[in-house]
């Protein structure tokens, strides 16, 4: 079970490495893209600016001194979707990953781009993408017809549930799992709306709105005014742990957010071959701070230290005793005394 990381730069290279860091991952929107759509149509999960490079020669440096550290480097290629207008330009942007540069893998999402790169024989591998929503083992089956090596499952799923999926298709394809820092307050994978820096998720937006209850039909009771106040207020306080606890972080600078580092020991003996920290976009100290403490926690359940001093050292690094037990923090609900 290997730790992947996320970079934007040839900079991050080297403190990734040195601390824990197994794989990267980042995006690429190059200049033939973004003259064409102008950023109004995004190559990967993320805005061109300050979440992917920009230029090849930048690139292919960092996927070569990725490989003089033994690090693999992945690709996102993860819209949804792409148009017909658009998918040949994204076919050569695949072709030249693979052959020029040597990336190690494609992160794809679109069925359509799938069933395309299947038939290309590219020495990069593919990876199912979070958003394409494989949420159960009949679905991964069915992309296994296209060739992948690797599904990221989305963020949604159970232990019990990703226990079942390891267990009917483990042994036929890698499963990556999310670890730490962004939520997601829909399933990516169904979600029509973006994010954008001008107007924000429509989904964390909402949270923001000012609230008032009429009724126009029978007796609106005082108590059921309550009830839908409670219940915004749930709304705002679990979006506000998907936002990374306001984008806060502890006294020591480690991020808060969305987290999985309870499960560590569980995905280790279900088999997982990667645990994904999230934030192509953060900031390097950011990144450099994930890393770190994923690496601990999983260094103490490979050294096979019990389950739940392992739940317990997670929870300490956290350092918010009160933010792991609201629940709302924790990607897997974890049973300690398992």
């Amino acid at each position: 079970m290997k730790i992947l990381a996320p970079i934007r730069a040839h900079d991050e290279l080297e403190m990734l490495a040195a601390s824990g860091a197994e794989e990267l991952y980042c995006g690429i929107v190059p200049r033939e893209w973004s003259e064409r759509y102008t950023g109004a149509a995004w190559l990967n999960r993320r805005a061109a600016k300050g979440g992917s490079l920009e230029t090849w020669p930048e690139m292919k440096r960092l996927v070569d001194a990725a490989h003089a550290a033994r690090l693999p480097v992945f690709i996102t290629l993860n819209a949804p979707y792409y148009t017909a207008e658009q998918a040949p330009l994204v076919l050569d942007l695949a072709r030249r990953l693979s052959g020029d540069v040597g990336v190690d893998a494609l992160i794809v999402t679109d069925l359509n781009l799938l069933a395309r790169l299947s038939e290309e024989n590219l020495a990069a591998a593919l990876h199912v993408s979070s958003v394409a929503a494989t949420l159960n083992s009949e679905a991964i089956r069915f992309l296994l017809n296209f060739g992948p090596s690797r599904v990221i499952l989305p963020r949604s799923l159970t232990i019990p549930e990703i226990e079942t999926i390891a267990a009917d298709v483990g042994r036929d394809v890698e499963i990556e799992v999310f670890m730490l820092n962004d939520g997601c307050a829909f399933e990516e994978g169904f979600c029509a709306t973006t994010h954008h820096h001008s107007v924000g998720a429509f989904c964390t937006s909402l949270s923001e709105m000012q609230a008032d209850f009429e009724w126009y039909g029978p007796l609106f009771t005082a108590r059921r005014q309550r009830w839908l106040r409670a219940n915004l207020a749930d709304y705002r306080e679990w979006v506000f742990y998907l936002n990374g606890n306001g984008c806060s972080s502890t006294p020591k600078g480690l991020p808060y957010g969305p987290c999985g580092l309870c499960a560590i020991p569980d995905f280790l003996r279900l088999g997982i071959a990667s645990l994904k920290i999230v934030g192509r976009e953060a900031s390097p100290f950011k990144k450099l701070a994930s890393v770190r403490m994923v690496r601990e926690v999983l260094d103490r359940a490979r050294a096979g230290v019990p389950k739940l001093h392992v739940i317990e050292r997670a929870i300490s690094l956290r350092e918010a005793p009160a933010h792991c037990a609201s629940g709302y923090m924790c990607y897997y609900k974890v049973d300690s005394k398992t």
